[in-house]
């Protein structure tokens, strides 16, 4: 469940990293052809995305690591998937000939349109493992864009805004969520010179802003089951200084450990359940975050290989990363894979994490008719090869 779809990190410069290990970590595999994206990744390794084809036309895609699998979505004119979830169900974007735009959940071999919210232009960002949804939708009237939760039935519930005293319109715009129906996003308002975005949680019905470190905008961009959170938090040091977020226990924390004398520009992108993050930093392009500093990922794969990892967007937990790197100058969608994979279980969940998750389980006769639908579907998937 990690998302769109990332605002702030269309707004970061890149660079190369340093010499890379003597002992690579990760394997790089390709999983879209060339200028395609990727917007997520589950526990399996199933990373979705979109790729180019034709014009500024593109197509939503998965890839379960036997090739690339064109989604369909309904044969729009443009369509991308935007998150998926443990069962494997897809949900993302397609835009018919008209240009109105449109949700879709792919499942069981199928995409299937789930429509608009009346009267707004919607984008949907995220699914978890229960089937609930995140979307916002902006009026065209006012303006104003609201974030919402979708449920498997289709009923959304409108997740309010941060208060802001600014002008301009108000802007509610959920990134991601988790398994236990926790939200994270942005809410404010679009402001001149800068936007007065806040970084926020939902959760059971209230929307709560996480603060900041001492200037605004402040974006949260994915979070995990344990209910941590990583993003991008501006700084007031510098014009345009921003840094990666860990948001735990009640309180952020930047996790770029660069002095405060430093022009620093970095943002956190994708959570595990291990609370590692992975994000991108202009000063060492693509970075991991595994509890004491950010390493460069760029140093912990081949050299020999050409790539260029600035952009991871997600990770699993098993330390798998979903990411868009380049090489010779072509940007392509891969995932980074262990070469030595964890040994040791993620962290078990806090009780009351443990209680919420039971809340949105399906019954174990679902799950497993669940399971043996997307077992056939997959089966009759047609894959093909990755031109690189």
């Amino acid at each position: 469940m990690y998302m769109l779809h990332r605002l702030s990190l269309a707004l970061l410069s890149f660079s190369m990293a340093g010499a890379a290990s003597a002992y690579p970590e990760y394997r790089v595999t390709v999983v879209g052809p060339a200028n395609s994206w990727v917007h997520g990744i589950n526990n399996a390794g199933v990373v979705v995305g979109d790729y180019p084809v034709g014009g500024d036309r593109r197509r939503a895609f998965l890839n379960r690591g036997k090739g690339l699998v064109d989604l369909g979505a309904l044969k729009g004119v443009w369509s991308s998937a935007t998150g998926i979830n443990a069962r494997g169900e897809v949900v993302g974007n397609w835009r018919s000939a008209d240009g109105s735009q449109r949700g879709f959940i792919y499942a069981c071999g199928r995409a299937r349109d789930i429509g608009t919210i009346p009267g707004k232009v919607t984008g949907y960002s995220d699914i978890n493992d229960a089937g609930y949804i995140t979307a916002s939708g902006r009026d065209p009237a006012t303006g104003e864009t609201r974030g919402y939760l979708r449920a498997p039935n289709g009923a959304f519930t409108h997740l309010g805004a941060i208060a802001w005293d600014g002008n301009g319109a108000p802007e509610t715009v959920p990134a991601a969520l988790n398994n236990r129906n926790q939200i994270t996003g942005r809410s404010g308002r679009f402001n001149s010179p800068e936007p007065g975005y806040r970084a926020f949680i939902w959760r059971r019905g209230v929307i709560r802003d996480l603060g900041d470190l001492g200037s605004t905008p402040n974006l949260g961009i994915d979070i995990n089951d344990r209910g941590q959170i990583t993003g991008q938090a501006y700084l007031p040091a510098g014009p345009r200084d921003s840094v990666a977020f860990l948001y735990r226990h009640g309180r952020m924390v930047g996790i770029d450990d660069r002095p405060a004398t430093a022009y620093r520009f970095s943002a956190g992108a994708g959570i595990n359940n291990r609370g590692h993050v992975v994000g991108t930093s202009d000063h060492l392009s693509g970075f991991i975050w595994r509890g004491k500093r950010m390493e460069s990922i760029n140093a912990l794969i081949d050299p020999a290989s050409g790539w260029d990892i600035d952009n991871p967007v997600a990770i699993n937990d098993a330390g798998q990363i979903a990411a868009v790197a380049v090489r010779n100058g072509v940007r392509y969608a891969v995932r980074l894979d262990l070469i030595r994979p964890h040994v040791d279980a993620a962290p078990a969940l806090e009780p009351e994490a443990r209680a919420e998750l039971l809340t949105f389980q399906a019954s174990p006769a679902l799950e497993a008719a669940l399971a043996k639908a997307e077992a056939q579907a997959q089966e009759r998937e047609v894959a093909r090869p990755i031109a690189q």
